[in-house]
Parts: structure tokens; C-alpha cells; sequence
């Protein structure tokens, strides 16, 4: 079993405690080298994860309403964000995977219906 980022960090805090506790129990450089290796195991993770609300949050804002976007991370380096675009039944009507924010967002709002905002003719 391998441990997770989040275990990971749970532990590093566990041991904090342990060494406010008792000092003498767990030295501050084994501290440090837990915290240190937990802070590395949570930002190679998913190091565009916090990025994610901000994604659903920018698509949300261009879209028609009744249209619901869902978000992921990607493996790929080049695109680390993807999203799916449904309608109100439930359809995908879009898809796009990208690099950044804005570039998703542009790219789904010029192909959709005006959306939030926008003057409709």
C-alpha cells in the first residue's frame, strides 16, 4: 500500500504535535524532514488542483444558462486542464482541454451560444 499525499501530510502533523509534546521523543530534524517531504508529495500531486475552482468558476460565468461545466486535471503537461460542457438534459455539448484558464474559457465561450453578460441579437 503506498501512501497518499494527504496521509503523507496528516503524518508530518501528527509528529508535530509528538515533538511540541516531547521534544526528546522526535527530534526537529526528523520533523523537518517529514514536513519538507510531505510539502514535495502535495505539490507534485496535483499541482493544478486548487486551480480547478477557478476553472469551474470562469466557464460558469461564460456560459448560457442551464449550461453546467466539469472540470479534471490532466496527466499531460501541456494541457493540465480539461472540461465538459452540458446542456440542461444532461448532453455534452462541449469539450476542450488546454493550458490555462483563460485560453479554456475563451475557446468555450467563441464556440457556445452568448452566454452570461453578453448582448443577444
Amino acid at each position: 500500500m503506498t501512501t497518499s499525499a494527504t496521509q503523507h501530510a496528516i503524518g508530518a502533523l501528527k509528529l508535530t504535535s509528538l515533538h511540541l509534546d516531547h521534544p526528546t521523543v522526535v527530534p526537529a530534524k526528523v520533523l523537518r524532514g517529514a514536513c519538507s517531504e510531505a510539502i514535495a508529495h502535495l505539490q507534485t500531486n496535483q499541482p493544478h488542483a486548487d486551480d480547478l475552482g477557478r476553472l469551474w468558476c470562469a466557464l460558469f460565468a461564460v456560459l448560457p444558462t442551464g449550461y453546467l461545466p466539469h472540470v479534471t486535471l490532466t496527466p499531460e503537461q501541456a494541457a493540465p486542464f480539461a472540461c465538459v460542457i452540458t446542456d440542461g438534459t444532461g448532453s455534452v455539448v462541449d469539450r476542450q482541454a488546454g493550458k490555462t484558464i483563460e485560453g479554456i474559457t475563451e475557446m468555450i465561450r467563441l464556440r457556445l451560444p452568448a452566454g452570461r453578460g453578453e448582448v443577444q441579437p
